[in-house]
């Protein structure tokens, strides 16, 4: 998927930046087979810090935003994606958890089965 936007804000992006940025975008797609769309913004703030914003679009369920401040660009880069990471691993248990409900039978169901008399 070649869905990954990076956006310079009040910033030059040299092409460093810019391949570490999407070398982690696809870190990311590699772990969650679902993902639609990567929006990566790097920033300066008005305290010399730098702020990288991620939006990462999927097709089953939210919207995941991560907005980090660093004085590092690297650094944030690194720490936005963890906390992607985070919010798409606790995405995925839930999934994971409401496909293992539905496969489980039901209690009525399995008192059921005890009761009746073997043949």
């Amino acid at each position: 998927m070649e869905n990954i936007t990076i956006v310079a804000r009040h910033l030059n992006i040299t092409e460093a930046i810019k391949n570490y940025a999407l070398q982690k975008a696809k870190k990311i797609e590699k772990f969650f087979e679902w993902i639609l769309q990567i929006q990566i913004t790097l920033d300066i703030g008005g305290d010399n810090s730098h702020i990288v914003e991620m939006i990462v679009s999927i097709s089953r369920g939210p919207t995941m935003v991560a907005h980090v401040a660093n004085p590092d660009m690297y650094r944030a880069i690194d720490l936005a994606v963890d906390k992607i990471e985070t919010q798409l691993k606790k995405h995925k248990g839930k999934i994971q958890s409401k496909i293992v409900r539905r496969k489980k039978p039901a209690i009525n169901e399995m008192k059921g089965l005890e009761g009746e008399p073997e043949a």
